[in-house]
C-alpha cells in the first residue's frame, strides 16, 4: 500500500510540473520561433498576430502582408532570450540567401536580435508602425 502510495505521489508531482505556467524567457522562445516558423511558410495573418498591438492597429492585414512578408531568411532558430519583467530581447540565429544581383553565394549564417514585450498578458514583437 505504501509503494502505490509513493507512485501515486510521484504521478501527482510530474504532473503538476507541466501546469507549471512558462517562464517570460520560455514564453517568448514558443512566440518568438511560433513568428519565423509563420513567417517564413508565407502565412501573413499569422505572423501579424505576433505583433505588437500599437502595430496590427496602425497596419492592416493587406499592408501588412504586402510590404512586411519579405524575407531573404529560410531558416530561423531562437538562439538567446534575455528578459525584464516587460521586455525581452532576442537573439536569432538567420540563414539568409542575400541578394546579390548576378551572384549565387549560396545560404550565409547571420544573427540579429527583436524586441518582445508583455501586453495585457501576451508577448509581442515590437515593430514601430
Amino acid at each position: 500500500m505504501k509503494a502505490l502510495f509513493a507512485i501515486g505521489a510521484a504521478v501527482s508531482m510530474v504532473a503538476c510540473a507541466s501546469f507549471q505556467p512558462d517562464t517570460p524567457e520560455q514564453a517568448v522562445i514558443k512566440r518568438a520561433q511560433g513568428y519565423w516558423d509563420a513567417r517564413l511558410k508565407g502565412d501573413a495573418d499569422k505572423t501579424r498576430s505576433y505583433m505588437n498591438e500599437a502595430f496590427r492597429l496602425a497596419v492592416d492585414e493587406k499592408r501588412f502582408a504586402m510590404n512586411y512578408m519579405a524575407t531573404f531568411a529560410v531558416a530561423a532558430k531562437v538562439q538567446k532570450v534575455t528578459c525584464e519583467p516587460e521586455k525581452c530581447e532576442v537573439g536569432l540565429n538567420l540563414s539568409v540567401n542575400p541578394p546579390i544581383p548576378g551572384r549565387k553565394m549560396g545560404t550565409i549564417d547571420m544573427y540579429s536580435t527583436q524586441t518582445w514585450l508583455l501586453e495585457d498578458g501576451r508577448w509581442n514583437l515590437y515593430q514601430a508602425p
